[in-house]
């Protein structure tokens, strides 16, 4: 067996193992289902957290961004103990092909515990005496507070059992859409990578001609159309805050911290950036590159 494949197997033990714990604290817990479920997310993540710092690798968290929302939806789901309405079926749907999609992406690319995130690089180099903290709260924590509440909106969902509606039929259609996104998306870039191997080049190709991160995008369409099934059972309320979060963490933090590193070594990203539209697939500012020839 290949060190990718005992890895791979390790963690698949680490997260079966997480999922046994954390839904036994649910299930004992003296609490309303929500807040039970959040204590239970926040244990399994302590969990990871904890074999992490075993494996010295914080990556051991990165599957359980897409690993752990249709397995808590499932389980609340098996919980109200009730036959589930096709609207829950197609969002449990929708959330599912969303997550393996993800998940054979991670393990596509993953290779074994000598890989780390490049961010998680950074941090620690960077701030070798608090990274610890930063591991447990800025690589773990806090993008699990983020997932839960976007989770939140399906539970509602799952407790009213609506019957399929117009809405639903179509945010589901969306997550799909949005995931066959984010594949296309990711397959042109490693397609990219193998043809400029060893070279510092910035794709202009396929969808990244109309979007600078046509993969984000994606992931943020599948949370905006999660929204839209929820939408389509309670209306128009303060949980639109879930999706916003989500877009504000992309748009403030993984976008600028993933083009000012593509700027330290490839400056003509500039060039890029000024034509591209940031996230949505807009037209190209060709006219930018226009004018700079002419100047």
């Amino acid at each position: 067996m290949s060190k990718k494949s005992q890895s791979i197997l390790l963690i698949a033990i680490i997260y079966l193992v997480g999922a046994i714990l954390s839904s036994y604290v649910f299930l004992i817990l003296p609490m309303q289902l929500i807040p039970a479920l959040l204590v239970a997310d926040v244990f399994y993540t302590l969990f990871i957290y904890g074999c992490s710092i075993i494996l010295k690798n914080a990556s051991l968290y990165d599957p359980y961004w897409s690993v752990i929302p249709p397995l808590m939806l499932i389980l609340v789901a098996i919980y109200v103990d009730r036959a589930v309405s096709m609207g829950v079926v197609f969002m449990i749907f929708g959330i599912s092909f969303w997550s393996i999609r993800l998940t054979y992406n991670w393990a596509k690319h993953w290779t074994d515990f000598s890989h780390l995130d490049w961010r998680y690089e950074n941090f620690k180099s960077q701030h070798p005496k608090i990274y610890w903290l930063i591991n447990l709260f800025g690589i773990q924590l806090v993008p699990t507070l983020i997932v839960f509440l976007q989770l939140v909106l399906g539970v509602y969902v799952i407790v009213a059992n609506p019957t399929l509606n117009i809405l639903t039929i179509i945010g589901t259609l969306l997550m799909v859409v949005a995931a066959v996104i984010q594949f296309i998306a990711d397959a042109q870039m490693d397609t990219f990578k193998e043809a400029n191997k060893g070279k510092k080049r910035c794709i202009d190709e396929g969808l990244w001609r109309y979007s600078r991160h046509p993969n984000y995008f994606g992931e943020i369409a599948v949370w905006w159309s999660l929204y839209l099934i929820y939408l389509s059972v309670y209306g128009l309320d303060l949980w639109v805050i879930s999706p916003i979060i989500m877009t504000a963490l992309f748009w403030f933090i993984s976008i600028p911290m993933m083009e000012n590193k593509i700027l330290q070594t490839r400056p003509e990203y500039a060039d890029y950036q000024a034509t591209v539209s940031k996230l949505v697939f807009f037209r190209r500012n060709d006219h930018h590159k226009q004018m700079e020839k002419t100047q």
